[in-house]
């Protein structure tokens, strides 16, 4: 085993001081020269035409600067796939859902701009709405886009094996029903826009919170048509993401449209209201599935049908309900399946990627039928993980290679620390537990950003500056880029500067994406600290006369091994460089190897490697249940992560950490509460997140399975574990109560009535 200076180690995050300080800069902090402040006017209507908009008092009002309408747009739609392409940024002809952005103004002060929203006076001719999934998609619904008979928006079909062989060699088939939550991200900082725009250059500068800046100033550039070289995304600290800061949001849009045409830049700050209803949410799932086993627990056969409310807008729908099929097959070894998905467009607010992006809903019925299954077949929840987890190795229904895999670890240890094969069958009054895992994709196929680059120069000093297209939305990312420099250069973490997620310096990557981070970024920056390693040690072989298999690099300086008083300082070597016109510079680069192109297996046909590797995760949970009261507490929670290797194994702790606690809410009190498409608990205060007396005992496992291809062996840490963490709590409610609740949130009014109606 290497012995490393930097990685593997417990090193404070670059950022720590700053934001314990409140130092570090997030978007609300930045404020420019004659900066206005923007609102928006939203829709009150969840389906309506737009017959006219007034907007003459409001452009009369002092202090305002600029007022813009669908009209005074490019008129050009937003997706993320380019067919799919179906939302106004700001409506021009018709809004499909409370909220949506019909008129945005600019003026001297938030007040000025309030005042202004008032005097605005927009004509509807209302349409009807609709608002279950169920029956949108059945024939005669009202029809929310013209190009999507039946209100579906993405369909999908996966088959392999044959579902009626599957159904013969079961000796026990389960039919069960789920359903999932509406849910919001809960980022602490609320979304906020600032856009500048210079008419003498034409160039767009803007900052908000994002996954990638190139995946904002791709969608800005493509809305506003303006060329990509003309808009620079600049780097601000980001409170938070999980998912919900994926895509352009109308606020970049409205926020450079004003400042476009006031010529001043302009800030656009949502209320805490808005970032609930007015940004994506979670999809709600219905869930219909069978599935089967042989007597010895094997299984045989899984048909799932899903119905997903997604909606007034395309979103990420094709990726919500298609992507989570990747994590079922590299978890389970299941002959026979047909998957079957429907995304129904309806007259919600727009539903998007959010942490485990449908792999969360879907596991929730996996994990909770697998439960029920071994219950029938009197075998217990870990034996049937055990005969049926994917292993190291295998070739996939897919043609994806598993390379490294530690889910049986995950299970084993978590099990045996929680001592979970006891407390199960020997469940305490009101108290039980749960076991749940699953896996996760590690680098999925994003085109032309899949791959990632960075840079590395030097300054007089011999200080090196990385640059990275890396965004940190609080994991660690920039600060996992930082030790791997660090590791190969032979420098401290403090001698590293680092230029990160600014697209007019940073070179291209995946962003904060399908996991990619650890594998495909973190791998690019080691690529380009050992090639400037190499141009160090070539230069230090030439001053020290020594061959450059014998040169190392520490302590700013290189030396030959075994003797280090025969050193030079990495700053003198710099210098020389520039004296010679060769200054030191050093590129790397990193792509996994996919096959997988798109259009997902049917009838068998393999599609190529669908990711560069998997992650896996197990956790079980011990809960605690007032039966008369039907509340839940959640008291301890064994979490394991196969990460590979952890380049920081108290970051990786801390993220076991924040998966536990993303799944604590979900599981037992989270859900935007709907009534006619409007949202009803729209702050902190209704929507019951959990709160510090809610967190239970935390122990976090690493699991570390290194991985061939991976940094050291590194793979992103605690997603897989993020999912595993909900079906291990409601399982772990059925185990305590002896009654199975099959949705979500599993909130105390729930129980009680299932255990009023038990005891009856």
């Amino acid at each position: 085993m290497v012995d490393h200076q930097w990685v593997g180690k417990r090193i404070p995050r670059i950022d720590s001081l700053s934001k314990a300080m409140g130092s570090a800069k997030y978007t609300n902090d930045i404020f420019l020269p004659h900066m206005l402040h923007g609102k928006i006017l939203r829709s009150p209507y969840p389906h309506a035409r737009i017959l006219n908009i007034d907007k003459k008092r409001a452009e009369r009002l002092k202090g305002v600067k600029a007022v813009i309408t669908g009209r005074d747009t490019p008129g050009e739609r937003y997706g993320i796939l380019t067919e799919k392409r179906d939302q106004y940024l700001l409506a021009i002809d018709k809004v499909r859902y409370i909220g949506e952005e019909v008129v945005a103004v600019a003026a001297l002060d938030e007040e000025t701009a309030s005042e202004a929203l008032e005097l605005i006076k927009v004509e509807y001719e209302p349409l009807q709405p609709v608002f279950d999934p169920m029956e949108a998609i059945k024939e005669g619904a009202p029809r929310i886009h013209d190009h999507a008979p039946n209100n579906v928006s993405v369909q999908v079909l996966i088959e392999h094996g044959d579902v009626l062989k599957g159904l013969k060699e079961s000796d026990r088939i389960l039919r069960e029903h789920f359903e999932t939550a509406t849910l919001s991200h809960c980022q602490l900082e609320p979304y906020v826009s600032l856009a500048s725009y210079d008419p003498a250059s034409e160039r767009l500068m803007m900052w908000m919170p994002h996954q990638s800046p190139f995946v904002k100033q791709k969608g800005l550039s493509n809305t506003l048509k303006i060329p990509l070289s003309k808009i620079r995304i600049l780097r601000s600290s980001i409170g938070g993401a999980f998912g919900g800061r994926s895509e352009i949001s109308p606020a970049d849009f409205c926020a450079a449209l004003l400042s476009m045409k006031s010529g001043r830049p302009v800030k656009i700050e949502y209320l805490r209201e808005e970032t609930f209803s007015s940004t994506r949410q979670k999809h709600p799932w219905i869930i219909d599935l069978e599935m089967g086993a042989r007597k010895d627990g094997t299984l045989s056969l899984l048909k799932i049908n899903i119905v997903a409310d997604g909606g007034a807008y395309q979103s990420t729908g094709h990726i919500a309900i298609s992507v989570p099929y990747a994590m079922l097959e590299s978890t389970y070894r299941i002959p026979n399946i047909r998957y079957e998905a429907i995304r129904a467009y309806t007259n919600n607010p727009i539903r998007g990627a959010m942490k485990g992006h449908g792999v969360q809903q879907l596991y929730f019925a996996i994990e909770s039928s697998l439960d029920m299954l071994a219950e029938e077949l009197d075998l217990d929840p870990l034996e049937i993980r055990l005969k049926n987890i994917v292993q190291e190795g295998e070739k996939l229904r897919s043609g994806s290679r598993v390379k490294s895999c530690g889910l049986r670890d995950c299970l084993i240890q978590s099990a045996e620390e929680g001592r979970f094969q006891s407390k199960w069958r020997h469940p305490s009054k009101n108290r039980g537990v749960g076991i749940g895992c699953c896996s996760m994709i590690n680098g999925y196929n994003m085109g032309f950003r899949t791959g990632s680059t960075a840079y590395i120069k030097f300054n007089e000093e011999g200080e090196a500056i990385l640059f990275t297209g890396t965004t940190d939305n609080g994991q660690g990312n920039e600060s996992m880029m930082v030790q791997i420099a660090s590791e190969e250069l032979g420098m401290s973490i403090e001698d590293i500067n680092l230029i990160s997620a600014d697209t007019e310096l940073s070179p291209l990557d995946p962003g904060s994406y399908s996991m990619s981070t650890t594998f495909i970024s973190a791998n690019a920056v080691k690529a380009a600290s050992l090639d400037a390693k190499g141009r160090l040690i070539d230069l230090a072989s030439e001053v020290l006369e020594a061959n450059p298999i014998d040169i190392e690099l520490g302590n700013k300086s290189a030396f030959i091994k075994g003797t280090p008083s025969k050193a030079i300082p990495i700053k003198d070597l710099i210098k020389r460089a520039y004296e010679k016109g060769k200054p030191v510079l050093g590129g790397g680069y990193f792509r996994p190897e996919l096959g997988f192109k798109g259009g997902w297996i049917k009838n068998g046909k393999e599609r190529g490697q669908i990711t560069g590797t998997y992650s896996f995760g197990a956790a079980v949970a011990e809960v605690e249940v007032d039966r008369e009261t039907g509340i839940v507490k959640v008291l301890k929670a064994f979490a394991a992560q196969d990460c590979g290797f952890a380049i920081n194994p108290m970051a990786v702790e801390g993220q076991i950490d924040g998966s536990v606690l993303f799944c604590l809410g979900q599981a037992i009190s989270e859900e935007i509460v709907m009534n006619g498409g409007q949202v009803l608990n729209a702050n902190f205060l209704d929507y019951k997140i959990p709160v510090a007396s809610d967190i239970p005992e935390i122990n976090p496992i690493i699991i570390e399975r290194r991985d061939p291809d991976g940094p050291y062996g590194a793979k992103e840490a605690a997603e897989a574990l993020g999912i595993a963490m909900l079906p291990a709590i409601a399982n772990a409610i059925a185990n305590a109560t002896g009654i199975r609740i099959k949705s979500l949130p599993i909130t105390p009014e729930k129980i009680a009535e299932f255990i009023r109606v038990k005891n009856n």
